[in-house]
């Protein structure tokens, strides 16, 4: 009989390999872990055991993180962190010779030679390779855990860079005066706060105009509409009513597509990309120093703090920590919403919302 592996129900469920009379404990219960050394066994380039390689052991492991078990960005940052950094200095090395001071070699290579910021470095190190072998030690591969005396210097936090409350009112104008189609999408950021994401993510299902109410459950990013990556973002929020309207009036409401915010070929909207072709331009016309389109959350915070809002509520209602609220803001924060955001305007028709010659719902960009 060739080599295989036996699950021995009276050992808590080890697998085995199994070789004539070669009966030996893989340290394992994970069924794809034990063929992967079975394999290795197989083609005699590895012994037993912790000796898999980070190689071998990567191409099982990466094949378990897809979606819906990791997110899909989260996925990508995996696969390209290993195939650019970390499989070309460990692929060949079993798990038991990577050291400390291996790592502390390799973290020292991305930094210096590479040039990478120490926020990509730990992304990297300490994000996708660290989140591999803390899989291996559950799969009984291996027991140390050398990642976790490695020191990281502390990272400077960039604080908040939000427009002044004249150069949101000019920027919302510029929109409502030059492209009304994105002027309830770029309005709606700027008087709830709402990360991006989140924004793009809105389905009808999540809106009540009528309530002035938004349901925030869920972001998007590479196409793909996620559950959020903190408990924070989980809430319900009040909207002013004059944003209450506008989304009344959005194309996607009369022409029932799901995404509240769409693009002028009727896609839901791609908040990077979206900002990569339309942000800049209009901040430079109004000759308005240039901010990311993130920009409009902490306009939204920082006018709040400002009106002397409690933190605890700023925190709740943009789905954030109080400790960030008060480390990158000032002042305190009970946020109202009978205030007018907007300047009076003549009610726009619904056919100046939309795209014009060749808008095609459902129609992707040539």
């Amino acid at each position: 009989m060739p080599p295989h592996i036996r699950r021995r129900l009276d050992r808590d469920g080890v697998y085995y390999l199994v070789d004539g009379r070669l009966s030996q404990s893989l340290k394992t219960k994970v069924k794809r872990y034990a063929l992967a050394q079975l394999e290795q066994y197989n083609k005699r380039k590895f012994g037993l055991g912790r000796e898999i390689s980070i190689g071998d052991y990567y191409e099982g492991w990466i094949e378990t993180r897809r979606e819906p078990l990791v997110r899909r960005s989260l996925a990508r940052d995996y696969r390209q962190h290993f195939a650019c950094y970390i499989l070309p200095e460990f692929r060949a090395l079993a798990f038991r010779d990577v050291t400390p001071g291996r790592l502390s070699t390799f973290q020292s290579h991305l930094t210096l030679k590479k040039g990478l910021a120490v926020k990509t470095t730990r992304n990297i190190v300490d994000g996708s390779f660290r989140a591999m072998w803390r899989d291996a030690m559950a799969a009984e591969i291996v027991d140390k855990n050398p990642f976790a005396v490695l020191k990281w210097p502390k990272v400077k936090r960039s604080r908040p860079d939000p427009f002044t409350s004249t150069e949101r009112d000019r920027i919302i104008a510029w929109w409502r005066d030059n492209d009304f189609f994105y002027y309830p999408w770029v309005a709606t950021l700027f008087h709830t706060g709402m990360r991006p994401s989140k924004a793009a993510a809105l389905t009808w299902a999540d809106v009540d105009p009528e309530a002035r109410s938004i349901s925030i459950g869920k972001s998007r990013y590479m196409g793909v509409d996620s559950p959020p990556k903190t408990s924070h973002s989980n809430r319900v929020i009040a909207i002013p009513g004059d944003v209450a309207e506008l989304l009344k009036l959005l194309p996607s409401l009369q022409l029932g597509l799901s995404h509240v915010f769409v693009n002028k070929f009727g896609e839901a909207m791609n908040a990077k990309k979206w900002s990569e072709h339309n942000w800049a331009a209009p901040l430079k016309k109004l000759e308005i120093r240039h901010r990311k389109f993130y920009a409009t959350r902490h306009t939204f915070i920082t006018e709040a703090i400002k009106r002397g809002e409690s933190p605890l509520a700023v925190a709740q209602y943009c789905g954030t920590s109080l400790a960030m609220i008060q480390a990158d803001y000032c002042g305190t924060l009970g946020l109202r919403f009978n205030q007018t955001v907007f300047e009076p305007q003549v009610q726009k028709a619904l056919k100046t919302l939309v795209a014009g010659p060749g808008f095609e719902p459902g129609t992707s960009r040539l």
